[in-house]
């Protein structure tokens, strides 16, 4: 029994020692996350800074080893005094500029009334700087039709940056999304636990390659599908094999070759299920993928995956495929990515003219192909037909998309701008505006600025009263959201298909030195209702899901259902 109780005491000392060594080995990395909070703070708060009258890059670089180097809150505090007096006195006098309609969502400065690490001097100094805190222009953020940090110094001579440049690099881009991402509020990770999770990995990472991949992974903390990590080194390798593939779940179907000969030689085709590559079961490579791709849903996933989920360094591959109820492995040579076509890897609807007729009654729009030399001709062709399908899966490149609406709106609609009715619904009385946006407001950092978009169309006493169908899926994303949503401001049309991507307002840059720079969403998309889209996609009215069998057939149950809509109507 003594034993016995002499085993449990050790046991209980074990348990007790791990956690306080765990939680001095978070001491330094929660010191760091402070200094930089505080370096960020003042970057967009205080005027000297944020002006741009002050190397503040300098300034981090000067004292983030005396920040890495605190051993207790007091060493911390020094440095924090530095950074203060670095920024010199802010005699700027307090001003309110929060008027209207404002977004508050993602304003977050709980960490500087309720940090433990932060002694009171310094907390009613950074408070006094908040009261009295720049509204002028900001040297590193501006509005320009998205959010712009053009004025950051890009460093791209900066490959493999220093341990103090990697940290520097981390906090520029914790911060501008701290203070300026419209969808910092729907993160799954709370934004603070995410710099402390990513500061151990910067500053112990020993290679270039290494370094990217940590910084792929910060793009997807952001689950935005815009987030790119742009300009890094080919980490999934140069090659690829010569297939172009649909996801979904954990099945991968091959859509479309690559390359006919290479295709033809591994006997691989269109409709085969991929099953292992090198004996890596699917699963356990997109496992591997994953961590590395950015999205914000599951079909956004599914969507980028696409993209790296094939690419390797092996010139021949072995690969394990399944078709029908026959399962062999083949030799695969591979081809160069940078030989891909993107027709095939976007898989975007389309056809020669961008527009068809089906039966005789049904006029057949691919949106991405609305150009202004056949916008008339695909005007003319609506009216004479009882019903129209856009076919909106893709991506709208043209303004003359917009010039297709005084067709469909019977006018302009008065009102108060913050209660809307909503096409189809109870007194709609004319053209709805597409969204609401939330902009950044560069001297108010956190807060953003919901602004209306402006309302389609013109007078029009005699509108189109046909039936209009929207066709929606993963393909749609950012611009493709938008034009599915300015579609759906036609009076009761209806959106058929499966989820969109999720993934809308345009993109951002920032700089991460090296010639990378990470991309996010500039500004948030909301319905008229303030309803998001963002992680969600468009609304559906009418969901279809495709499945495998689908794929392999090259069959479109959304189409189908649309047709079989229109029939129901008696529309052929």
């Amino acid at each position: 029994m003594k034993a016995q109780r002499f085993f449990i005491i050790l046991a209980a000392i074990a348990v007790f020692a791990n956690i306080f060594n765990r939680g001095f080995a978070q001491a330094p990395t929660e010191r760091i996350a402070l200094y930089c909070k505080v370096w960020g703070f003042l970057k967009y708060h205080h005027p000297n800074a944020a002006n741009g009258t002050i190397d503040w890059d300098s300034v981090f670089i000067a004292h983030i080893n005396g920040a890495m180097a605190a051993k207790d809150n007091t060493q911390l505090s020094i440095q924090l005094d530095a950074l203060l007096a670095a920024a010199g006195t802010d005699d700027n006098p307090q001003t309110d500029s929060l008027r209207g309609d404002i977004f508050t969502r993602n304003h977050d400065l709980q960490w500087l009334q309720a940090s433990p690490l932060l002694n009171e001097r310094n907390r009613e100094k950074l408070q006094y700087i908040y009261v009295h805190r720049n509204h002028g222009s900001n040297r590193f953020v501006k509005y320009n039709n998205y959010t712009d940090y053009s004025g950051e110094k890009p460093y791209d001579d900066m490959v493999w940056p220093t341990e103090s440049y990697r940290l520097l690099f981390l906090s520029r881009f914790w911060n501008a999304i701290n203070y300026f991402d419209p969808y910092k509020f729907i993160t799954a990770e709370n934004w603070n636990s995410v710099l402390i999770r990513f500061i151990p990995m910067v500053r112990s990472v020993q290679d270039v390659m290494a370094y990217h991949k940590i910084l792929l992974q910060l793009a997807v903390a952001l689950h935005d599908g815009h987030a790119q990590l742009l300009g890094h080194d080919d980490i999934w390798g140069k090659y690829m094999l010569p297939a172009y593939i649909t996801v979904l779940h954990d099945t991968v179907v091959i859509t479309h070759s690559g390359n006919d000969s290479l295709c033809r030689l591994a006997n691989m085709q269109q409709g085969d299920i991929i099953i292992a590559i090198n004996g890596e079961s699917i699963a356990k490579r997109i496992a591997r993928f994953k961590p590395y791709t950015t999205s914000s849903s599951q079909v956004s996933l599914n969507r980028h995956l696409e993209y790296t989920l094939l690419c390797t360094n092996d010139t021949v591959q072995h690969v394990t495929i399944k078709r029908g109820q026959k399962t062999f492995t083949t030799k695969v040579s591979s081809m160069l990515v940078s030989q891909r076509n993107w027709q095939y890897i976007n898989n975007y609807t389309a056809n020669e003219t961008g527009y068809k007729t089906i039966g005789d009654s049904i006029a057949y729009i691919y949106t991405m192909q609305i150009w202004d030399k056949n916008v008339d001709t695909i005007l003319s062709l609506i009216r004479s037909k009882k019903a129209v399908i856009f076919d909106a899966r893709s991506y709208t490149q043209n303004d003359a998309f917009y010039n297709i609406f005084g067709m469909f709106l019977p006018g302009p609609a008065a009102g108060n701008k913050n209660t809307f009715t909503m096409p189809g619904e109870p007194g709609y009385s004319g053209s709805a505006a597409i969204n609401y946006n939330t902009f950044i407001m560069p001297d108010e950092p956190g807060y953003f600025k919901w602004q209306l978009s402006p309302k389609l169309g013109g007078v029009n006493p005699h509108p189109y009263t046909g039936t209009v169908i929207i066709l929606a899926d993963e393909r749609c994303q950012s611009q493709g959201e938008y034009s599915i949503m300015a579609l759906q401001t036609i009076p009761n049309s209806i959106t058929i298909g499966s989820p969109t991507a999720g993934a809308d307002g345009a993109v951002s840059y920032i700089p991460m030195g090296g010639k990378l720079g990470i991309t996010h969403s500039g500004y948030g998309i909301y319905y008229p209702d303030k309803t998001p889209t963002q992680q969600c996609g468009v609304r559906i009215d009418i969901t279809v899901n495709k499945t495998i069998t689908d794929i392999i057939n090259r069959k479109d149950p959304a189409l189908d259902r649309a047709l079989q809509y229109l029939k129901t109507k008696g529309i052929q």
